[in-house]
């Protein structure tokens, strides 16, 4: 039984001390702000952010106070569309209602205040109310959900660089893996708030985080230990002036005492401890001191001292069973409120529903009607006007095109006309320059003939004995000879040739890469269509070597034997210029 009682207490305390700063700070300021607030009666965000200060101080001393002018607050926040107001105004109810126990509305508040900062994009708030949900969750024994929002609230506060928030924080969660039998991870987290405290210095973080290892160790037996933190827990508590950690380090040191059964000192503890719970009104403290004191009273065999401390206990346990009782009360009386509300709106809804879907539907109905009607004169009106349009657009494109078509006719005919003569002319162009290019490779055929003779009357006057050396006939010959082959002539035929015929050449070798320059001459021969005699006069070979090119030719151009090579030239000259 004492056991039970001493794991509930800790658990109790744990959440106390983790709010001592707060209770700390809320009695200074209490009294200037009740004064501010009685001076300042305008209703608007001023009076709404003192109100939510007030209630602020309020939380742990007199929750339901804290309620009282929270809700004013939100009222006033509310009606000025004060956003920031109703956040925090929604997070102090929320926090009230969790310190009066009625848990489920504390629940619904603070998700409400979550949304609003959420919308506020004010992260640190969020955190921090995220924080006091996990606590609501944590007294609910709903461990899975107060950690899910303890770790999201540490990770913000590392975020923003909040170190003593993320330590309260830390401290919490070791609370949690307390309260689950995971000694461990408890032990881990509470060391590493320890270290974080200080690091920063942070006396409150450090003597909670103190205290926690001592309940840890006096739990795990580790007595001498859960002694040592204790009491430097209790030093720091004492230096800051933190009255309700300072209360609950010395219950824990009597509880260590009892069990090392050095009853003086934990008579000694015990009675500062209800000292403390005088000073801070807490009559759950005051209770539990009651009780070791007289389990201590009875260890001892002093009966009649464990007598009066159970009677004290009697006055202090019925009072606080009052109390838990007519909160419970309040809590479901609350529950049962919200639900019938909830019913009633619920009823409400269906009906307005209802009567919303009536009134949209006879509204559709007689709308529906309506544009039926509209539709049908709308789409006859239409109908009416395209014919209109339609008919107008056909007699007008008709005299349009009937227009057109004598204008384009008139057109055609002289384009034709026109065209008719340009080919007349460009083929009497063509037929001329072919006649001057073949009269031109005739006068090359007849020179190269004269050449020849020439060059045979010089071989018979060598042959015959009379004044003209056989040096100076030679030096003729040569001269006859160079003169058959020079190129300059063959030039000035390709450069005519390719005014008549142009890119022959170019679009010849393009197209078939492997011909020479004397296959190239020789097609152009074969274009002006002459025969093996004038070609091999023109080229300066023989006729022999003529019909050997125009094989070899034939073969590159891809010809059978019953294909015409010269139509093919032609042929292939009409296709490369289409």
């Amino acid at each position: 039984m004492t056991y039970i009682i001493v794991t509930k207490l800790r658990y109790l305390f744990a959440l106390l001390i983790l709010i001592a700063s707060h209770f700390s700070r809320a009695a200074q300021i209490t009294d200037s702000l009740n004064h501010a607030l009685k001076s300042y009666t305008s209703k608007d965000s001023v009076r709404v952010d003192m109100l939510n200060e007030l209630s602020y101080s309020y939380w742990i001393m007199d929750p339901a106070k804290a309620e009282i002018l929270s809700k004013e607050a939100l009222e006033i926040a509310t009606n000025q569309s004060y956003l920031k107001g109703m956040a925090m105004a929604n997070r102090s109810i929320g926090v009230a209602s969790w310190a009066q126990g009625n848990y489920e509305e504390g629940l619904n508040v603070l998700l409400t205040a979550l949304s609003q900062y959420q919308l506020l994009k004010d992260t640190l708030n969020i955190a921090n109310v995220k924080l006091n949900t996990g606590l609501i969750y944590s007294e609910q024994n709903s461990f899975a959900e107060a950690l899910l929002y303890y770790q999201d609230a540490l990770k913000t506060f590392r975020y923003l660089n909040k170190p003593e928030r993320s330590v309260n924080t830390l401290n919490h969660i070791g609370v949690l893996y307390q309260r689950q039998g995971n000694t461990e991870l408890a032990k881990s987290t509470y060391n590493e708030a320890l270290e974080v405290s200080r690091l920063q210095n942070y006396a409150y973080g450090k003597s909670t985080a103190l205290s926690n290892l001592s309940n840890l160790f006096q739990r795990s037996g580790k007595l001498d230990s859960a002694i040592v933190y204790a009491r430097e827990a209790l030093q720091i508590q004492e230096e800051s002036n933190d009255l309700n950690g300072e209360a609950f380090s010395l219950y824990n040191l009597g509880i260590i005492y009892q069990k090392l059964e050095n009853y003086e000192l934990t008579h000694e503890y015990l009675q500062r401890a209800l000292k403390e719970a005088e000073v801070i009104s807490s009559k759950k403290l005051k209770r539990d001191c009651y009780w070791q004191l007289k389990q201590t009273a009875k260890m001892r065999g002093n009966y009649q001292e464990a007598l009066q401390y159970a009677e004290q206990y009697n006055i202090v346990n019925d009072s606080l069973f009052n109390a838990e009782k007519l909160r419970e009360f309040v809590r479901l009386e609350n529950r049962f409120s919200l639900e019938k509300n909830a019913q009633e709106l619920k009823l409400k809804d269906q009906e307005v529903d209802i009567l919303q879907k009536a009134a949209v539907i006879d509204r559709l109905w007689r709308n529906s009607a309506i544009l039926v009607i509209v539709a049908i004169l709308l789409i006859s009106y239409f109908i009416y006007s395209r014919q209109r349009i339609n008919l107008k657009r056909k007699q007008e494109l008709f005299s349009k095109n009937e227009e057109i078509y004598r204008t384009n006719a008139a057109l055609t005919e002289a384009e034709l006309e026109n065209a008719r003569w340009k080919e007349i002319e460009l083929n009497q162009k063509i037929e001329f320059k072919n006649k001057e290019l073949t009269s031109y490779a005739l006068n090359f055929v007849q020179k190269n003939e004269v050449l020849e003779e020439i060059k045979s009357s010089i071989g018979e006057l060598k042959k015959s004995p009379n004044g003209v050396t056989a040096k100076e006939l030679n030096s003729l010959n040569k001269l006859v000879s160079s003169s058959m082959h020079i190129d300059k002539d063959w030039q000035d035929f390709k450069r005519q040739f390719e005014e008549v015929h142009t890119n022959f050449f170019t679009n010849l070798k393009t197209q078939f890469p492997t011909l020479s320059s004397n296959e190239l001459k020789l097609c152009a021969l074969l274009k002006l269509n002459m025969n093996l005699k004038e070609a091999s006069t023109v080229m300066g070979i023989s006729p022999e070597s003529v019909k050997t090119a125009r094989y070899r030719l034939r073969k590159k151009l891809g010809l059978g034997r019953s294909d015409n090579l010269v139509e093919h030239i032609i042929s292939l000259e009409i296709k490369m210029n289409e």
